[in-house]
């Protein structure tokens, strides 16, 4: 093994700008053919080899890289060399509480890209080998090459990206983030590498990813096209991508740009899930409209137990179930670790009705929930959404659950009851 350090391909580090107030998602309010802005992937910059016959990253043969189909990569076989271990990162856990949440711990980062580069000659340029995702339960991935060895060199490089579904980017520069593993030399059979760890500067990222796949299986579930996109309205080849821009000097963030359709965190963000997830149900409301978005006035400085309007108490609901159901819980965690509990009912001190957002998740919660009236699930729930596009969460209920067969009387009326909204 050449003892090289593992080297982080860090963007340039820069503050994510944007309105974090009024108006924040007013352009989304029509049906808008917004072009995404086109994300520049970054540059992967290849350690040199210690190899005396070793090159320089400029070396590398990209022309030959095979394609990423997004199936599970091929376990070795005979004569074949393989790179295997665990991805994993160190992060801060909001959701451990507020008097943990300064307390580092590991987690393993599930469904992240991975390139697998070599040489296949000693004179020869390095080549991409392989691509993949690290296991999306355990974070463990197998990376072989189909050459038979041995190889002067190989190392792999672990990206911010879940293929073309998801990614985390610098906010200036576009770019995912990156690192490779040691470089290998004169390897004759495969390696376990044990547990790779993200570099420390990069945790927010990786975090990002991680627990977007948690959402996307969700969401996917509920997809009725069979398509691996995250809903009804692209099909294989053609899915939208869910970009998330963080940097760990980002002074502004919390919000979803449906201009850009970017969702932009700070650098403590990512410290909550449940922040994670929120903002990532905005866009996920965003795509199950096809592109739209509801109007959602008098937003700015929106809370769980009092009354706004009608839009903005639907879309931001929407978003704390989101986070809620994918996590499996009843709560809301903020990135200092504080946390709000949407369990109520008429005696929470909260204002009443259809115009709060606390009363509202905690209505869908329960009608999303496993004994629930929707099936046991929201599968039912965004097929609705992805057809019915409601201005608020009276539209939803009474007239496009009935449309899409989904109750209105009986369990489902006495869940809203409960939470103060009555039809």
């Amino acid at each position: 093994m050449c003892p090289q350090p593992r080297t982080a391909h860090l963007p340039a580090a820069a503050s994510a700008t944007g309105d974090v107030g009024a108006g924040r998602r007013a352009a989304a309010r029509r049906r808008a053919g917004v072009v995404p802005a086109l994300a520049v992937l970054t540059a992967v910059v290849a350690l040199a080899s210690c190899s005396s016959s070793g090159g320089t990253s400029g070396d590398r043969a990209v022309g030959s890289a095979p394609a990423d189909t997004g199936a599970p990569p091929t376990t070795g076989g005979p004569g074949r060399i393989c790179l295997t271990g665990t991805l994993a990162y160190d992060h801060h856990d909001a959701e451990a509480g507020p008097d943990k949440v300064k307390q580092l711990t590991t987690s393993v980062a599930r469904g992240t890209t991975w390139q697998l580069w070599g040489r296949t000659s000693a004179s020869g340029a390095e080549q991409l080998l392989a691509t993949g995702r690290t296991d999306q339960h355990d974070g463990r991935f197998e990376a072989c090459s189909d050459q038979t060895g041995p190889l002067p060199e190989l190392h792999l490089t672990f990206r911010s990206s879940n293929g073309n579904l998801w990614k985390a980017v610098d906010p200036t520069t576009r770019a995912e983030y990156s690192f490779d593993t040691p470089h290998l030399t004169d390897i004759a059979a495969s390696r376990d590498l044990g547990t790779v760890k993200a570099p420390a500067e990069q945790q927010g990222a990786w975090k990002i990813v991680d627990t977007l796949g948690d959402l996307y299986r969700k969401a996917n579930a509920a997809n009725t096209t069979g398509s691996p996109c995250w809903t009804d309205h692209q099909s294989a080849g053609g899915c939208d991508e869910l970009t998330f821009t963080w940097s760990p000097t980002a002074t502004k963030g919390g919000f979803f740009d449906p201009e850009s359709r970017d969702v932009v965190l700070a650098a403590e963000d990512p410290d909550s899930r449940h922040l994670i997830l929120h903002e990532a149900g905005h866009w996920l409301h965003f795509e199950l409209s096809d592109h739209w978005f509801p109007d959602a006035p008098g937003c700015e400085n929106h809370t769980f137990e009092v009354a706004s309007t009608g839009g903005c108490a639907w879309t931001e609901a929407f978003a704390d179930a989101v986070a809620a159901y994918t996590l499996g819980d009843h709560r809301y965690v903020y990135s200092d670790g504080q946390s709000v509990d949407l369990h109520n009912d008429p005696t929470t001190t909260w204002d009443k009705g259809d115009t709060v957002q606390g009363r509202i998740g905690g209505s869908l919660l329960d009608l999303w929930a496993a004994d629930g009236p929707d099936g046991g699930s929201w599968n039912k729930d965004l097929q609705l959404m992805a057809r019915y596009h409601a201005a608020d969460f009276r539209e939803y209920f009474t007239v496009y659950r009935p449309k899409a067969g989904l109750p209105t009387t009986g369990p489902s009326r006495q869940i809203i009851g409960g939470h103060t909204i009555d039809y």
